[in-house]
């Protein structure tokens, strides 16, 4: 990227949607962007010091680390949110390009807070390079945050109603101590599910549902389930946590919301991982695999760092 018009026009397909009323802050590492965070912009000016310090604290993390930030908010001319922004940041130790538009639109004016004489157009986001590899990808920018949470939004409270009784009986008839191992579980999810998804069929039925939804109330499997984050299966794998987050009734539906926040991370999307990790704290709030990634999440661990642990000690997150 040579100019900051092409870098503001990277921000929605980093986060995977267009946001608004937002601070944008991504992290520069040498000449990478090491992560983006976003926050929303402040509705009063006596909240601007605590969400400028909680960002630069989150950047400051890294050592050596440079950071951009992005203003996208009307009016963006917000000279005292600026202020809070560069003293933050200062005082965090990061070096900080600070710049402002109203929206992320073709067209619209971008300017840089620190030079008058610096602004210029975004070019058209919605066709640049960076678009075209996301869709080469299979990934989709949405319009707005908003979207992105309706596509893990519960299903109808009658149908989840109706799985959690099928789920009741199940759990009643079949005992754990009576059932496969976890390996063998996993090895059933994998060849009646994620077969079926990879080769199209995303139908479940509600038995279907609640199969699954009564496999990963076992911890073990649950957690064997993270060998599936990894390797030829991971795409489907991903979509299969995305329909059981949505289907199957809570709070067994946090076993699932949590493998998506792990799938989602690990390749990167801290966004879609927040918002599955959001949903699994609501159903579940003492859910310890979901508390310890949000805390990885709020800490800035790298997804690599993130495999690691996982790939090298199971047994140390669960």
């Amino acid at each position: 990227m040579t100019d900051p018009g092409q870098l503001i026009t990277f921000i929605p397909h980093l986060f995977g949607y267009y946001p608004i009323d937002s601070i944008v802050v991504l992290a520069l590492d040498d000449d990478r962007i090491d992560f983006g965070l976003r926050t929303d912009c402040p509705a009063e000016p006596g909240l601007y010091p605590l969400a400028a310090v909680t960002l630069a604290d989150q950047i400051g993390m890294r050592e050596g680390a440079r950071a951009v930030a992005v203003v996208v908010a009307t009016p963006t001319d917000d000279h005292v949110l600026a202020r809070q922004l560069r003293t933050k940041f200062t005082e965090a130790g990061v070096p900080l390009r600070l710049f402002g538009v109203p929206a992320i639109i073709h067209g619209a004016r971008w300017f840089d807070y620190d030079d008058a004489e610096h602004h210029g157009h975004l070019p058209d986001p919605t066709t640049s390079v960076f678009a075209v590899r996301a869709v080469a990808k299979g990934l989709v920018t949405l319009p707005s945050r908003e979207a992105l949470e309706a596509q893990l939004a519960p299903d109808l409270e009658n149908v989840l109603a109706r799985r959690a009784a099928l789920l009741h009986t199940l759990h009643h008839d079949q005992p754990q101590e009576t059932e496969p191992t976890p390996g063998d579980q996993v090895d059933w999810i994998r060849h009646h599910y994620l077969d079926r998804i990879a080769g199209g069929d995303e139908t479940f039925t509600d038995t279907d549902i609640v199969q699954v939804g009564h496999a990963l109330s076992r911890l073990d499997v649950r957690d064997e389930c993270l060998s599936l984050l990894f390797g030829p299966h991971a795409a489907a794998a991903e979509k299969l946590w995305v329909i059981l987050t949505r289907q199957c009734p809570p709070p067994a539906c946090a076993e699932a919301a949590t493998l998506l926040a792990f799938s989602a991370y690990l390749r990167g999307d801290g966004t879609l991982a927040a918002i599955a990790i959001a949903r699994a704290l609501t159903v579940h709030p003492e859910h310890r695999l979901a508390c310890l990634l949000r805390d990885a999440l709020d800490r800035g661990l790298r997804p690599a760092q993130l495999h690691d642990l996982i790939t090298s000690s199971t047994d140390d997150i669960v």
